[in-house]
C-alpha cells in the first residue's frame, strides 16, 4: 500500500503516536512517501451511482454480481467485492442494497477488505487507531449524517449477519465512518466529482499548520508526499489537515471537528500569524491593530493592541466575524455586494484578515468567470485591473503561510499571470501602453510564469497540478513570443 523513501523512518512517542521522521539531510522536492489509497469512495451524501472501478458516473450494474456499478468503459472490478455477492456470503442479500442506499459505499468497501484475508493487513493501521465515540457522538450532526445515510441502511440491509467475525454493531459502524472520514483526502475523478481517498499513512502524520511536505495526488489516485523545505536528521514529518488561508480561530475550530486536535504550532502560537495579521482587528482607540493574546498552550483570549494596550474582547471579535461571515453567505455571488462589504468591514479589519481575503476571493473568481464567459466580447480594462489588483493583494499572504514548495502560491502566481497578461494586452492593443512599456510587463510575466512552473516541477503529470504546469508552459512560450517580437 505504501513506499517508504530511504530517507524517512518511523517513530513513535506518547504525544504524536506512530509517526515518520527524516533520518538524513532531505532536499525540497525529494519524495518521503508514495501511497496507493486503502479505498475511494464516494462522500456520504452522494446519491449518484459510481462505477465500482473508475469512479465515474455510472447508470448500469455488474452482471455477475448484480450490486456494484460500472460504466460503459469498465467491464469488472475488485475480484472480491464482486464474488462476495456473486456466489459468497453476501449472495442471498437484496442486490439493491447500494441502488438504494449509495451513501454506504465507502463503509461497504471497507467491511469487505476487512472481510478479504488478503487485505486485512492493509486495513489493520486504520483500525486499530481508537476511536471515542463520546467525542463525536450528537456533534456537529456528524453523528447523524453518519446515522442515517451509513449506518441505519446498512444495518437493516442485513449485511451485519452475514460478516459475523467482524461483530459489528451501531458503534463499531460508527467508529469506522469516522476512521474513514479521519483519514481521508478529497482527491478528484476523471469526471470532476470530489471523493474521498483513504490513506493509512499519508493522511495520519502529525497536523502542523505550517506543514513541511506538500501532498500530490494524481489521477489514479495515488499520493506523492515530497518535502516543501529543507529536512534535518530527526524533524519530523508533518501534513496540514485545515486551509491555511483561514485565520488561527477557524483553523482551530476545524480541526477539533474533523480531528479532535487542539493544535498548538508555531503559526497557532504566534498572534501576528507569521506577520500576516491575518487575524488582526484594527484598533480603536490608535489606529494601530490588536492582536490575539494566546497563552503557551494555544488557547486564544482577547485581543489587545500593542501599541496602545487597548483591549478589544473575544467576545466582541467573534460578533464582528459572525457579522461578516453572515453578510459574506447573504451576498449570494453578487460582484457589486462583496465590493459592498470591502468598503464597509475593510476600515475594522487588517488589510490580510481571513474574511477581507475570503471577499477578494470571491470578486476575483466573479472576475476571472465573467472574462471566460464573455470572451468574445470587449473585455473591461477597470474590471481586468481590478483583478490583477486582487491576486497582487493574496500573493503575499500565500507565499507567508505556506513556506518553500507551495502549491498555494503557484496557483495564486497563475491566477496573478493571466489576469496580468490580459489585460497588459488589451491595454497594447488600445494604445494605452507603448512598446516599451509593454515588452517590461511581459518580462514581470514571463518571471511569474517561470516561478510557477518551479514550484509544479515535482508534481506528477498526470495530476491537475501536473496539467497547470503544462498550461503555464503554453502561456510561457506565448509570452516569450511576443518577447521576441517586440524586443527583450
Amino acid at each position: 500500500m505504501q513506499e517508504f523513501g530511504e530517507n524517512i523512518q518511523q517513530a513513535h512517542d506518547e504525544k504524536l503516536g506512530r509517526h515518520l521522521v527524516a533520518s538524513i539531510s532531505i532536499e525540497p522536492g525529494e519524495t518521503v512517501l508514495e501511497e496507493r489509497p486503502l479505498l475511494v469512495a464516494p462522500h456520504w451524501e452522494c446519491h449518484q451511482l459510481k462505477c465500482a472501478q473508475c469512479l465515474q458516473e455510472s447508470y448500469v450494474i455488474c452482471r455477475r454480481c448484480q450490486v456494484f456499478p460500472l460504466c460503459m468503459d469498465c467491464s469488472q472490478h475488485d475480484e472480491f467485492e464482486c464474488e462476495f455477492f456473486a456466489s459468497g456470503a453476501g449472495k442471498a442479500l437484496c442486490k439493491d442494497i447500494l441502488v438504494k442506499n449509495f451513501g454506504i459505499c465507502g463503509l461497504l468497501k471497507l467491511l469487505l477488505l476487512l472481510e478479504n484475508p488478503n487485505t486485512q493487513a492493509d486495513c489493520q493501521m486504520l483500525i486499530d487507531v481508537p476511536i471515542n465515540l463520546s467525542d463525536y457522538r450528537d456533534g456537529e450532526g456528524m453523528w447523524q449524517e453518519h446515522e442515517e445515510l451509513v449506518v441505519r441502511p446498512l444495518m437493516e440491509s442485513g449485511l451485519v449477519d452475514v460478516l459475523p467475525t467482524q461483530q459489528l454493531t451501531s458503534d463499531v459502524l460508527h467508529a469506522h465512518c469516522i476512521r474513514i472520514d479521519s483519514n481521508s483526502f478529497e482527491v478528484t475523478a476523471k469526471d470532476g466529482d470530489t471523493l474521498k481517498g483513504v490513506f493509512v499513512w499519508g493522511a495520519t502524520l502529525p497536523h502542523h499548520c505550517v506543514p513541511n511536505t506538500v501532498v500530490a495526488l494524481d489521477e489514479q489516485f495515488n499520493m506523492k508526499l515530497y518535502a516543501a523545505v529543507p529536512l534535518q536528521p530527526g524533524d519530523i514529518i508533518y501534513n496540514s489537515y485545515t486551509n491555511p488561508l483561514m485565520g488561527t480561530s477557524q483553523r482551530q475550530h476545524q480541526l477539533r471537528l474533523s480531528r479532535r486536535l487542539e493544535c498548538s504550532c508555531s503559526r497557532c502560537l504566534d498572534p501576528t500569524e507569521m506577520g500576516t495579521h491575518m487575524s488582526s482587528i484594527k484598533c480603536k482607540e490608535c489606529g494601530g491593530f490588536s492582536v490575539c493574546e494566546i497563552d503557551l498552550n494555544g488557547k486564544l483570549g482577547d485581543w489587545r493592541c500593542p501599541d496602545c494596550r487597548a483591549l478589544l474582547t473575544a467576545a466582541e471579535v467573534h460578533e464582528l466575524q459572525a457579522e461578516v461571515g453572515s453578510a459574506l453567505v447573504d451576498a449570494m455571488g453578487d460582484l457589486q455586494v462583496y465590493e459592498a462589504l470591502l468598503t464597509q468591514y475593510g476600515p475594522l479589519l487588517h488589510p490580510n484578515h481571513f474574511m477581507l481575503l475570503d471577499i477578494k476571493q470571491n470578486i476575483a473568481s466573479i472576475l476571472r468567470a465573467a472574462a471566460l464567459m464573455n470572451s468574445m466580447d470587449q473585455p473591461c480594462k477597470k474590471l481586468l485591473a481590478r483583478r490583477v489588483e486582487l491576486c497582487s493583494d493574496l500573493l503575499p499572504v500565500c507565499r507567508a503561510v505556506v513556506p518553500g514548495i507551495s502549491k498555494l502560491y503557484a496557483i495564486g502566481l497563475f491566477e496573478y499571470l493571466l489576469a496580468l497578461v490580459e489585460l497588459v494586452e488589451l491595454q497594447f492593443a488600445e494604445s494605452d501602453l507603448n512598446k516599451k512599456e509593454y515588452v517590461a510587463h511581459l518580462r514581470t510575466a514571463s518571471l511569474v510564469a517561470t516561478e510557477a512552473m518551479e514550484l509544479l516541477r515535482f508534481e506528477p503529470e498526470n495530476s491537475a497540478e501536473g496539467y497547470l504546469a503544462d498550461r503555464i508552459s503554453m502561456e510561457l512560450e506565448r509570452i516569450e513570443s511576443d518577447l521576441k517580437k517586440y524586443g527583450r
